[in-house]
């Protein structure tokens, strides 16, 4: 039986080494993709610990933007809460009704001109501090938008976390 075979002896090698090499590229294959699979697990874990870390930092920083913006929120609503009046303001309208007489008489000729440039001057502090209010009221609004935005960026952020997840797992 040997000698039937000893014309096909280098076809029967050649057909072995192929078979060993198909062998070992096989096993190869397997230890690499093994190797793959560890390096993955740790790079997922490594991923998550990470947004984790991240997930808490953006909590903090949250946190933190929300009472300055709590406490810009108070200073504005403060700024624009209605004072009593003062009581320069009290006693010349009651000098101006007669219901409070000074004891001399006024010795500035000029005494209603007076009056009218303080009403000016209160007048331009009003709207001074009008405008002061219209500017932390945008500056408000525009805290809110961009809070708002963050929020939405963050929620779109974990969706594609997600899509890029239930994909991951579809090709498995």
């Amino acid at each position: 039986m040997t000698d039937a075979l000893k014309p096909y002896l280098a076809e029967i090698k050649f057909f072995a080494a192929v078979i060993l090499l198909v062998a070992a590229f096989l096993a190869g294959h397997h230890v690499a993709e093994v190797k793959a699979g560890k390096a993955m697990a740790v790079y997922k874990a490594t991923a998550a610990e990470a947004a984790i870390k991240a997930q808490a930092q953006f909590q903090a920083d949250h946190s933190a933007m929300e009472t300055q913006f709590n406490a810009l929120s108070a200073k504005y609503d403060e700024a624009t809460r209605e004072k009593p009046p003062a009581v320069a303001d009290s006693v010349r309208a009651d000098v101006d009704s007669g219901a409070l007489r000074l004891r001399d008489a006024s010795v500035c000729a000029a005494d209603r001109q007076a009056a009218a440039a303080t009403a000016r001057s209160r007048a331009a502090d009003a709207a001074a501090t009008q405008a002061l209010a219209d500017r932390v009221a945008h500056s408000i609004a525009a805290v809110r938008a961009g809070d708002a935005a963050d929020k939405r960026e963050h929620d779109l952020g974990a969706q594609v976390i997600a899509l890029q997840g239930i994909l991951e797992a579809e090709r498995k």
